[in-house]
């Protein structure tokens, strides 16, 4: 098939390398401002699912490996490869609810922040990603860790159903009673699934009235006390309440007193899901008096946080613009032995880099049905370290930082979060993101449904 075939068959558009918009569509394809520098042949920015029906057949014809850029928030640019074609789902972005069933559906390319907007008006929502900029491919494909998920779940446990393209070329349904093993595979596969996701068809939730969130600030050199104290309350705490501790540059007001530490800080961030203020209370009532309370900093107790002041502080925390190296873990070791392998190093961490562990008692038993889908893998503490700067010249030293720190969280880790771990840097980290029988199941399932092996999956198109 020739290019003008294609061309003539979509709504979209096809940039081919070498055209001289190409550097600025293919530097488009990653949120990340450290840019992989993998380029693929063809570029085909489709308006809907008969042009990614198009574009697979081209690819097919013509011999390409395909690859999928759905929010482009991979944080190691997975959506470019060497080669092949890449399809752009970016102006795929419309939403339909049907408040009475309490359903929607969705394209691939709203963002978390998009997504909770249009179901707010229907006092509805879904544990959508916590970084407002995200958009919904990538994170409900990964699994997707959200926003009150240790009451609702996991984002994919509450994906209904997915309307895919396959590497056939074929557009179908895939739920629990068609097409099952897609189903299975679509919740959970990330990079590693073998169609293309072009609606999801999503179960909601009503949508809390009296969200709280309290914060605290303590010295850097106390996070180890501060992780044991938060490892001996978060059992006690209802499973509405998101428990985390991070360590981060101290906000301004609080620079003088962290001089000591670089102007680092460790900030406790508890937010509760509840219906009213009485409940938001007594849920954030147990960290109020914790054994620090002599040596917080600062604190912010039950201040009101509907969804778009949570994503306008999340994004404070991960803004646009970036250079970022990313890598998130599950792990069933203390959150203080954690904290105290970082403290350290944290001290020359680059300003805007965050470290963050979720304590999640409620997920200490694991996944109630891990065989149910694709995503598999999941332990009490989830996190890791994003480090972000903003110059080019300080990419070898804080990649180096990055991995050392990595290095340092080694001996915690007892898996990766498939959306967020490195898996061109460190490709064993994708098996290492499924239970061992999920992820045989699902290069199975690619064997089956992608025999000659047209999308690029995990590590195709790296080199």
């Amino acid at each position: 098939m020739h290019l003008a075939t294609l061309r003539s068959r979509i709504a979209g558009t096809a940039v081919e390398y070498g055209a001289p918009d190409y550097p600025k569509v293919r530097d488009a394809m990653v949120w990340n401002e450290l840019k992989p520098q993998r380029s693929p042949e063809l570029i085909v920015r489709v308006k809907s699912a008969d042009d990614v029906a198009a574009a697979i057949d081209f690819a097919r014809a013509n011999g390409m490996k395909v690859g999928v850029r759905g929010g482009g928030h991979s944080w190691c640019g997975l959506p470019l490869r060497v080669g092949g074609l890449l399809i752009d789902l970016s102006a795929l972005d419309k939403i339909s609810v049907e408040p009475k069933n309490r359903t929607a559906t969705i394209e691939p390319h709203l963002s978390n922040r998009e997504v909770i907007r249009a179901l707010a008006p229907y006092g509805l929502a879904f544990p959508m990603g916590h970084c407002p900029t995200v958009k919904a491919s990538g994170f409900l494909l990964s699994g997707g860790i959200g926003w009150n998920s240790y009451l609702w779940g996991p984002a994919c446990l509450s994906v209904a159903g997915l309307d895919l393209v396959t590497a056939e070329g074929r557009q179908v349904h895939a739920s629990a009673r068609e097409n099952p093993d897609l189903y299975w595979a679509g919740r959970g596969g990330g990079a590693g699934f073998f169609a293309v996701a072009t609606r999801y068809h999503l179960k909601l939730y009503p949508l809390p009235r009296a969200i709280r969130s309290s914060t605290y600030y303590f010295p850097l050199a106390r996070a180890g006390e501060v992780g044991a104290w938060l490892s001996a309350v978060s059992p006690e705490l209802e499973r509405s309440v998101e428990l985390s501790v991070l360590l981060v540059t101290a906000p301004p007001e609080l620079a003088d007193a962290c001089r000591a530490s670089a102007g680092k800080v460790c900030m406790v961030t508890a937010t509760t899901f509840a219906d009213t203020v009485e409940t938001a209370h007594a849920a954030l009532l147990p960290l109020a008096d914790g054994p620090l309370e002599g040596d917080c900093l600062a604190r912010k107790i039950e201040v009101p946080t509907p969804f778009d002041i949570l994503f306008d502080l999340s994004g404070s925390l991960w803004p646009e613009g970036l250079r970022t190296e990313t890598e998130v873990l599950w792990s069933h070791r203390s959150v203080a032995d954690i904290l105290v392998a970082l403290r350290d190093h944290f001290l020359a961490a680059p300003p805007e880099t965050v470290v963050l562990f979720a304590l999640c008692s409620a997920w200490k038993g694991g996944l109630a049905d891990r065989a149910a889908t694709a995503f598999s893998l999941i332990a009490p503490t989830y996190g890791g370290v994003w480090t972000a700067w903003r110059d080019a010249d300080e990419d070898r030293v804080n990649t180096q930082w990055h991995w050392r720190a990595v290095e340092l969280l080694k001996p915690f880790t007892d898996g990766h979060y498939l959306g967020e771990t490195d898996i061109v840097a460190r490709p064993e980290h994708a098996p290492a993101a499924f239970a061992p029988e999920n992820f045989a199941r699902l290069m199975q399932l690619r064997e089956r449904y992608d025999p000659d092996h047209l999308f690029h999956g995990f590590a195709g198109g790296l080199k």
